[in-house]
């Protein structure tokens, strides 16, 4: 609500629309982890409609909760392997993985009318999204280009730095480590808050009990590297031994 609060202030010349380029990107990596979180706690049903639609005015043609939620539970089946729907973003070189995760929400929809087709809901919601997105660009197409070249690339950049810089390193696609140290940590916590660079720096545990809350996760060594796919009994016995003994380390050096 924030997000589209200070489109609606802008495009009425409340605000100025430079700061729709600052605040955008922090409001909307907080929207983009809260919806990450939500995806393994509620089914489309639970939510109300806004959560549904999820981010209304980023394209025309955008998933919405529903489809979302069936794309990432895949992500987490085949992680980085074939049937990854964000493989694209994952095995290619850097800067291909940063152009595909501009178009993420149009490649998106694309494929998922290919192989499922678009039923009653979907077209009713892809009705509403263009209907406010033109609303929105007739209103006044300046301020609403500065909105959606923030927004895109905010996209953007959290699809790289959720899949490439998570799943890929060096060549290698598995699951690793927040890259950059407590330092990026630190810097993330100061622009975006704790609790989404808790989400990112845990991200290897999410993938091993992806049905755990966030505090009840627990932080792994920086060099343990998941392997693509499903992670096993023996994936998720080796990673809690591992953990444990790091607080043990932790404990003793205090």
């Amino acid at each position: 609500m924030a997000l589209y609060l200070l489109l609606t202030c802008a495009l009425v010349g409340w605000v100025h629309p430079g700061v729709l380029a600052l605040a955008v990107p922090l409001v909307y990596v907080r929207l983009a982890l809260s919806l990450h979180e939500t995806f393994h706690r509620h089914r489309p049903e639970q939510l109300g409609i806004w959560l549904r639609l999820a981010a209304l005015l980023e394209t025309p043609l955008a998933l919405g909760y529903r489809e979302h939620r069936v794309l990432h539970l895949l992500h987490h089946r085949y992680c980085g392997a074939a049937g990854d729907p964000e493989r694209p973003l994952i095995d290619n070189p850097a800067a291909l993985a940063f152009l595909h995760a501009l178009v993420v929400p149009e490649r998106s929809f694309v494929r998922w009318v290919r192989e499922r087709g678009i039923d009653g809901r979907l077209a009713r919601e892809t009705a509403l999204r263009a209907l406010l997105f033109g609303v929105a660009l007739a209103v006044d197409p300046a301020v609403f280009l500065v909105y959606l070249v923030a927004l895109r690339l905010s996209i953007a950049i959290a699809g790289f730095v959720f899949h490439h810089l998570l799943h890929a390193r060096q060549g290698r696609i598995g699951t690793y480590a927040l890259p950059g140290g407590p330092r990026v940590f630190h810097l993330g916590c100061l622009l975006f808050g704790s609790e989404p660079m808790r989400i990112l720096a845990r991200h290897r545990a999410h993938h091993l009990w992806p049905r755990s809350d966030l505090e009840s996760l627990p932080d792994l060594p920086d060099d343990l590297e998941l392997p693509p796919g499903r992670a096993g009994a023996g994936v998720r016995q080796a990673a809690a031994r591992a953990a444990a003994s790091g607080q043990r380390s932790r404990a003793c050096a205090a």
